[in-house]
């Protein structure tokens, strides 16, 4: 599939102007028409500011009078149907309005955005025009784009293309030639950070602090970041530090993370004021809003390992060689080896051992029942203190496919809270 994401400022403004790509010809205000025909992208996105808007008899009149400009000017310039707009929250002072905020919500919103329109299978090349943009919005959707991209990236490939055309210089510019400026196939990037704190999902921007607290205590979100946060963590951790047992004991609902953003999305626009030529975001969305975006793209892009509990050694053999890489996936299959080889040999005996300790499956009578986090760690969470297993007997079939399949394993109840807060901690040093 091929998205064309374009960022775009003033577009009632541009002048007309013939544009060169490649062997495409193009005459016109904006470059979309001709990297359109150059590409032929499944769908497009167009970026731009809420700045545009001039109707202030509220947020959504604002954005759907900036909408339906915006859909005039692409049908005079035969863009195309299958077009989004994306409009974004931008600051500044300007003839017909001043609009105050944090700049960051820029990244936020268009993060969230973006995170709704990126298909998550198959192979993806995404294209991005900046020839229009503003500066900052394009740097921040520059940063969301990537960063989603990295995720979606775990287990399908993504090339990413970005454009600008040369300088307009009037009475001199007679054919602008539109240039690649990055052409990359992008490198998986899993999450890898801790959830912050309950100050850190939205903040007091334009209004007095106390309305934190007020929020801490209605919003459902709240709720959900003090019972689950160290659970989430581990989840995160488990990706990104090669843990497969883990990684599907904690795989997160998804419902509940979309409802917290969601949330605090309605919270953040509710607090949008916007009087005669006037928008005043007294709220900011914070590095947890974000986090939990991401969060909920990750958890969809690798919903396909979502496992029945409790996992057999070859569901977990399918995790490792379909989601880590490098040192993370080699560590893991071998300490699954040596369960597997373990579980043929009480299988050839005729013995198939009901829920016990790894360390007593596997003989280590004088193992070291000390719990600790560098071990843990380093037989890729399959610690022999914390996790147990369990064998199904089988009628017929190759030995060593049948214990893949009939081996399973989980972590005690007495040592989960303790491999999760392991995992969760690891995390600072990733």
């Amino acid at each position: 599939m091929k998205l064309l994401i374009a960022s775009w400022g003033d577009f009632e403004n541009w002048r007309e102007v013939k544009y060169r790509f490649g062997e495409e010809v193009s005459v016109g205000p904006s470059t979309l028409p001709i990297l359109q025909k150059a590409i032929k992208p499944d769908w497009t996105v167009i970026v731009l500011s809420e700045t545009l808007g001039k109707d202030f008899s509220s947020l959504e009149a604002l954005r759907e009078e900036l909408r339906s400009r915006v859909q005039e000017f692409l049908e005079r310039i035969g863009a195309g149907r299958e077009v989004d707009v994306l409009i974004v929250p931008g600051i500044g002072k300007f003839g017909h309005g001043t609009f105050e905020g944090s700049a960051m919500d820029v990244y936020y919103y268009a993060l969230h955005g973006l995170s709704q329109v990126i298909p998550l299978e198959g192979e993806l090349e995404v294209h991005f025009d900046i020839t229009h943009g503003l500066n900052y919005i394009t740097f921040l959707v520059h940063r969301a784009l990537r960063e989603l991209l990295g995720v979606r990236t775990l287990l399908s490939e993504t090339r990413f293309r970005a454009y600008n055309s040369d300088p307009f210089v009037p009475k001199l510019s007679s054919e602008l030639g539109i240039n690649v400026i990055e052409d990359i196939q992008v490198e998986p990037h899993p999450l890898t950070g801790r959830l912050p704190g309950l100050d850190g999902y939205i903040i007091p921007y334009l209004t007095e602090k106390k309305v934190l607290g007020e929020l801490k205590r209605e919003l459902d979100t709240f709720k959900l970041i003090r019972s689950e946060k160290r659970k989430l963590e581990a989840w995160v951790g488990s990706v990104v530090l090669g843990l497969p047992l883990l990684f599907a004991e904690d795989f997160p609902e998804v419902e509940p993370i979309e409802e917290a953003v969601d949330e605090l999305m309605d919270t953040w626009e509710g607090h949008v004021e916007v009087s005669e030529k006037s928008v005043r975001r007294k709220l900011a969305f914070g590095e947890g809003f974000g986090a939990l975006v991401k969060l909920a793209f990750q958890v969809k892009a690798l919903g396909k390992f979502k496992l029945t509990l409790p996992p057999s050694i070859d569901d977990l053999y399918r995790i490792s060689q379909e989601v880590f890489r490098g040192a993370n996936r080699e560590r893991a299959n071998v300490e699954l080896g040596k369960i597997e080889d373990r579980a043929i040999a009480y299988a050839s005996s005729g013995v198939f051992p009901d829920w016990m300790p790894l360390r007593d499956f596997l003989g280590f009578e004088r193992a070291n029942k000390e719990i600790s986090p560098r071990n843990f760690l380093a037989h890729a969470g399959l610690e022999a203190n914390v996790t147990e297993v369990k064998m199904e007997r089988w009628e017929a079939g190759d030995v060593r496919r049948e214990a893949r399949k009939h081996t399973f394993l989980r972590y005690s109840q007495e040592a989960r809270r303790r491999v999760e807060e392991m995992t969760a901690n690891a995390l600072g040093g990733v």
